[in-house]
Formats: C-alpha cells, structure tokens, sequence
C-alpha cells in the first residue's frame, strides 16, 4: 500500500514537471513588428542612430497593434533620442517599456535596457536619486543574467552619476574600475577607452603615476582602434595631467601633448568644436607664457551657454591668461570667482540622497537573498523530515536501526541548526553606514581647498588667521593627532604601525606621513608645516624614507599599506 503511494506521488511530479516545461516552450518572446527589429538593429551601431530615429519618427504608437510593439517603441524611440543627444522633456516612453518588462520575465535583456534608459532620463529630468536606482536595479537583472557588459555599461553609469555629483568617498573610481574589469572580460575597447579616461582623470588628484598609466593604456588602445577622435581626448588628458603637476618641466612635456594633438587635428576640427580641449589649450599655452595663443583657443567658447563645471574651466582658462600678462589684479579677482563656484558645486545637496538610493537597493537585494536562503532552508528541512520518514518506515522493528534513526535525527538537527546559524548571518548582512566616514572625506577635501585659497590671498585677516591655525605647531599638536585613527582605517593601520617599528621618528615626521596618506599636494602640505617653500616638501619626503631605512620613496610605501588592506 505505502509503496504504491509513492509510485503515485513519483508519477504526479513527472506530470508535473513536463507541463511545466511545455508552458515554459510557450512563453518565449513575442513576434515584434519588423519596422521596430530594424530600427533595433540600427542602434546597435551608434553611426546608424539618427537613422533610427528617422525611421522612429515614422511610426505612429497608436497604430501599433499590440502591448509589446507599444512597450518596445518606448524602449527605442528613448534610446534613439538619448544617443542623439536629445534632451528627454518626459519619461512616458520609458515608464511604459519599464512597466511592460518589469512584467514579463522572458525579456530580461529589455528590462535591463529599460533601467539602464530609464535612469538617463531622470538623470536628465533632474532626479538623480532615481537614477540611481535604475541603473543599480539593471546592474542586479545583468549579473543575474551573467550578462557581463550590461553590468559594466551599468556601474559605469552609477560611475559617471557620483562623479557629477561630487562624490566624496571614491565610490566613482570604484564603479569605474568595476565597470572597467567588466569590458575587458568582454573585450570592449571603446568603453575599456572610457573608463580609462575617466579614471585617469579621477587619479590625477592624488596618484599622478596612476593616472599616467591609466591615460597611455586608453592611448594605446584608441590608436588600436585607429580612432583619431579617442587619440585626440586620451592625449588631451594626459596634457591635462603634465599642466596640474605645475613646474616648468611637466608643462613643456603637456605643450608636446598639445602638438601631438595638432598634427592629429591639422584641420582644427575638433579643437574648434570641443569645449574640454580649447580650456586645455588655453591653460598650458597660458603657462607657456603665450597668452595670445590662450586666448586664441578660449574664443570658442565665448558666448556659448556654459554649465556650472564648465564656466569653472572658462574661469580658471582667463585667470590663467591673466596670470601670463601679469595682470595680478584680474588673476586674483578671477581666482576668487573661480574658488567661489567650486565651493558651491562642492556642496551638492544630492549626493546623499544618491548614496542612500544605491543602499537602500543593496539593502533589498540583501533581503531578497534572505530569503531565497529561508527557502533553500525549508526544502532542506523537508528533505531531512522524509529521509527521518522513510527511516522510520524501513527500520523501525528493528533495534539495531531504532538507533540509526536516532543518530539521523541528531545529525538532522544538527544540519537545521546550522541552516538557522547562516540564516542570522544572512540576515545580519546588512550595508555598513558611510556617512561619517564619508563626512570626514568631504571636510579633508573642502579643507584642502580653503587652505590654497588663503595661500594665493593677500592681505586678508581670514586669510592670515587660516594660515596661522593651519601650521603645525606645539599648541594645536593634539588636533593632528586626533586624525591619525581616521587615517589608519582608510590605510590599514598606517600610522599605529609606522610608530611602532619606527620610533625615532617625531611629530613632524608622522604629519608628513599623514598628510601623504591624504593625498595633500605639495603647496597645501607646505601651508600646513609652515615651509616657506613647496619645493622642499619633496626633499624633506626623501629625507623621511632615508630615516626610516626604506627601500621605496613614501608614496610607495603608503600605498603597500593600502595594496595589503586586508592582511591581519
């Protein structure tokens, strides 16, 4: 009787898992219209998109027959006008693709098309937090779906949002090299390109060597591409990064970028119709002392309605232009405008909202694992009951298997207690909070700017009472200090390690150490020590590794701390 039972439940679960497998084969995509397929095969390739969108334009959505074509239309007509460079004015098309696909679980690589396009247009309506979670929703669908360059193009969008936005925590360097690493399993060069670009330009601040290896792998490969267009960019950046290091060496070097550029561009095509490269023009032919050839650059962009990221660059340009004539007085004016608009932008009141956005989805994903895992749990638990079941119905007038059973039960416990162990791990995984910490980067950060602005600003009380609290002196000795436990959690103990195995070193020593650790340039950690000079700054550092015995120059050191961040 009871194995005729079983013989029963087997053939109910046979049937059931062949219709299951028929309603699978029935539920494939829909048949779409052929205008839409073409229009989707045209923008595959970014030459074709304005084809696309012509051919689009001819298609009037209420004629389209069915939910599908009427969900797909949104999908392409806003990813036409995105890669046209037309601004979004409503998200009607995308919110219909969106919901459509967010519906119908056999169109993942569309549901993560809509997110990804769906976070562009809030970006572009001004609702960045809800970009955020576009793009990290279409992140989770892509690894989902082991979609990997869908996860890179994803992060890389998160990347480009946080930078924007003034991220003051590194999350932008972070998704970049994540989206990064994605491209190169999927060999993608024009966006490996991108994303080398852009941390080139993230890592000039504090790693100028990693920035000058980021920027010549993006030259390397755009020359691959024999793409003049991404030459042109990439070696703009690294003329960019010459003219920040700020010594007449670098700037012959970034006016060589510069010529390289010109016989790239014998035309002045993109000279003339790119922005970015007429500041960058502008500024080392400034520091070249050749003012009229500056200006001769900044004149494409006069007149041009400006962005406030870009009205910084036109100011910086002219002060710089002012600086070479001599004119002191606009220099300073124009300095002064210049660090007033950076401080504005600086202070972004959405970043924090962008930051809890992608928590918030980090949050969810975690909770839905949780219970993913409660599932897995209880199936487990229900194979442990029917082996304990089946055991007791085969061995059960038998003493001898009396006590296997109980061994079963005991292990089977044992096996659910573990369940239950992980289950609280898993529900403990939760999203560590990083405002504090990333608090503490922004004032370092906004600090680091006021104390150049006091520098090049004469004869002012504020200026001069900076100045003063700055220097490192006996009396304000235990402020410093202070900042040492935040330096060792971002550097792995750097500075509680250093004193230990070093301590013939004194206090001056250890601010040195501490304010490389923090990416302080030379000039602000001159302003800080009281040195007269930033110059010396870089004999002192090679005065301090010659104390300590090292091998290495003090960057490098630093950053051996931070390459073995998670060893005891």
């Amino acid at each position: 009787m009871q194995f005729r039972m079983m013989r029963t439940l087997l053939k109910i679960v046979l049937i059931t898992a062949i219709l299951a497998g028929i309603l699978d084969s029935c539920s494939g995509a829909p048949h779409y219209d052929n205008r839409l397929v073409a229009a989707d095969t045209l923008l595959n390739d970014n030459a074709n998109s304005e084809k696309a969108l012509e051919q689009l334009s001819s298609i009037n959505p209420s004629e389209l027959s069915s939910q599908s074509d009427r969900a797909f239309y949104g999908l392409l007509a806003t990813q036409a006008r995105y890669k046209c460079y037309i601004k979004a004015s409503s998200d009607s098309d995308i919110n219909r693709a969106l919901d459509y696909y967010q519906h119908h679980g056999n169109e993942k690589d569309k549901l993560i098309r809509s997110y990804i396009y769906h976070g562009a247009v809030m970006e572009e309506l001004g609702k960045p937090d809800t970009a955020m979670l576009s793009y990290k929703r279409a992140e989770l669908e892509a690894l989902e779906k082991r979609d990997i360059f869908n996860v890179g193009y994803a992060r890389l969008r998160m990347g480009v949002l946080y930078n924007e936005h003034h991220a003051y925590d590194g999350r932008d360097i972070e998704k970049f090299e994540q989206a990064l690493d994605c491209f190169k399993a999927t060999n993608n060069i024009d966006y490996q390109i991108v994303c080398l670009q852009k941390l080139g330009a993230n890592y000039r601040q504090t790693n100028p060597d990693k920035a000058q290896k980021a920027i010549s792998e993006a030259i390397s490969l755009a020359q691959e591409k024999k793409d003049t267009g991404k030459i042109i960019n990439a070696v703009s950046e690294l003329a960019q990064l010459y003219f920040r290091l700020e010594n007449n060496k670098s700037n012959k070097t970034a006016y060589q970028q510069l010529q390289q550029i010109k016989a790239l561009d014998p035309k002045g095509y993109y000279r003339s119709s790119n922005r970015i490269l007429s500041y960058r023009f502008a500024n080392i032919y400034s520091a070249m002392r050749m003012p009229d050839s500056a200006m001769y650059y900044l004149q494409f962009v006069e007149n041009q309605k400006l962005s406030q990221k870009d009205s910084i660059q036109y100011l910086e340009a002219l002060s710089n232009i002012a600086k070479a004539k001599g004119d002191s007085i606009t220099y300073l004016k124009l300095i002064n405008e210049c660090n007033n608009l950076t401080f504005s932008i600086l202070s972004d009141p959405d970043i924090l909202d962008i930051m809890y956005a992608e928590n918030a989805i980090d949050q969810e994903y975690a909770q839905k694992e949780e219970a993913k895992q409660r599932k897995i749990f209880a199936i487990v638990a229900s194979v442990i009951l029917a082996l304990l079941a089946l055991a007791l119905l085969f061995y059960r007038r038998s003493h001898r298997y009396d006590k296997l059973v109980l061994e079963l039960k005991d292990q089977s416990q044992s096996q659910m207690n573990d369940l239950t162990g992980l289950q609280g791990n898993i529900s403990e995984m939760k999203i560590n909070d990083e405002r504090l910490k990333g608090f503490i980067a922004s004032n370092m950060g906004m600090m680091r700017e006021m104390i150049e602005a006091c520098y090049h600003e004469p004869n002012n009380r504020i200026a001069e009472n900076m100045k003063r609290i700055v220097k490192f002196q006996d009396s304000n000795r235990d402020n410093w200090v202070k900042l040492y436990d935040y330096i060792d959690l971002e550097h792995n103990n750097i500075m509680t390690r250093t004193r230990q195995q070093y301590p013939q070193l004194n206090d001056r020593d250890l601010l040195l150490l501490a304010l490389t650790s923090m990416g302080f340039t030379y000039i602000q950690t001159a302003i800080i020590m009281g040195y007269s000079n930033a110059t010396s700054v870089s004999v002192i550092k090679q005065r301090l590794a010659k104390k300590m015995g090292l091998d290495c120059s003090l960057n490098e050191y630093i950053e051996q701390y931070a390459q073995h961040q998670n060893e005891p």
